[in-house]
């Protein structure tokens, strides 16, 4: 199903349901500035491997990444000197995967090679969700499934495709779709592992 969220209006009953769906393990898929994820917490191991089961990926394998609300939230979760913090401060309108050093909060099943993949929302319903639900969400793309792009950028051909996977459908509206940018920031240096690509035209 479809779950309209207004972010100038937000009805906190549909929030609070959809973090009650997160908390007990269910999955969800959510807007994330650039296209559409599954999610769901990334504090419940079962709900990951849930989602890493309707992706195709072996969990010890594929590195997988969280989403966070703000900057100020990531130190929890993984390790950020002051230049780390700095730099993603300067970076933080880009859609940008950081690859940090792993904190023991997150289950083990998020820590490659002790280190996890973190994002920050870039999208206003995302954000109150995650400020809701006092965690990171998981952040995985959607399997390509279909030809048609905007079975990955529109929300209801989305919810038509994947819809009965997960407990909702948030509906933030028609994206552009694309990746982002990864980069590791780990012993001092900075490290381009992909180049963000906006926009699917030139992916399919």
């Amino acid at each position: 199903m479809l779950t309209k969220i207004y972010p100038d209006t937000p009805n906190w009953h549909t929030i609070d349901q959809i973090v009650a769906q997160l908390l007990e393990g269910n999955l969800i898929i959510y807007p994330t500035g650039i296209g559409y994820a599954y999610g769901c917490s990334a504090l419940k191991q079962r709900a990951i491997e849930k989602v890493c089961a309707l992706k195709g990926v072996d969990w010890r394998k594929h590195r997988l990444a969280v989403m966070c609300p703000s900057i100020n939230s990531i130190p929890e979760y993984a390790k950020v000197d002051n230049r780390v913090f700095q730099y993603m401060k300067a970076h933080e309108r880009e859609p940008i995967t950081y690859i940090l050093p792993a904190k023991s909060e997150l289950p083990k099943i998020l820590q490659n090679n002790h280190e996890i993949g973190v994002r920050l929302s870039q999208h206003p319903v995302t954000t109150l969700l995650l400020e809701a639900l006092g965690s990171p969400l998981l952040t995985a793309s959607l399997p390509i499934r279909h030809e048609e792009v905007e079975y990955l950028t529109n929300p209801e051909l989305i919810d038509e495709c994947y819809g009965k996977d997960v407990y909702t459908v948030v509906d933030g509206g028609i994206s552009e779709g694309g990746y982002t940018s990864i980069i590791r920031l780990t012993e001092g240096e900075e490290e381009i592992v992909r180049e963000a690509q906006i926009g699917f035209s030139s992916l399919l």
